[in-house]
């Protein structure tokens, strides 16, 4: 049995008080944003998809933390703002730009990417993020909260396998 459930990790990078976006041109001179990240591909693992995701988007390297929250896309209960009929999983990620590195657009951006920016927190709740997720980056960016990714290959193995 599948589920018809798109998983997409994202990164949320925060340094100096700016949180990493990639810029989108939607209609005439109107642009949105996106936290960095897309949809896993098939045998890779959440943190896979992050660190391709990176690297396709922003050219960027990343160390990855811990999730910093969790949003949910479900069409029979969305704000109105998307026109999607695919449940979505947003893994939230606490990323860090490695040293380094430098963000920047590459050199084959999705058709309508545009570029690559830092933009303030400040600024954050003024600029078209989707989804909009500004009060709740600012609120982690405060507190710091997060949740832990367990991986199966992290945990321990029983000494005698009960097969």
């Amino acid at each position: 049995m599948s589920f018809p459930i798109r998983v997409r990790p994202t990164a949320l990078i925060i340094e100096n008080d700016h949180v990493l976006l990639i810029e989108y041109s939607e209609h005439k001179d109107r642009l949105h944003y996106n936290l960095p990240g897309g949809g896993a591909e098939p045998g890779e693992s959440v943190t896979e998809t992050l660190v391709r995701e990176l690297r396709e988007e922003a050219n960027a390297e990343i160390d990855i933390g811990p999730i910093a929250f969790v949003y949910e896309f479900a069409p029979h209960r969305q704000s109105g703002e998307y026109d999607s009929e695919t449940p979505c999983l947003h893994l939230i990620f606490d990323c860090a730009i490695q040293e380094g590195s430098v963000p920047g657009l590459p050199d084959s951006p999705d058709p309508m990417q545009v570029g690559v920016r830092w933009v303030s927190l400040q600024e954050l709740e003024t600029v078209t993020l989707y989804p909009n997720m500004s009060k709740h980056i600012m609120e982690y960016a405060r507190t710091k909260r997060s949740i832990t990714l367990v991986e199966d290959h992290q945990l321990d193995r029983y000494a005698n396998n009960m097969s």
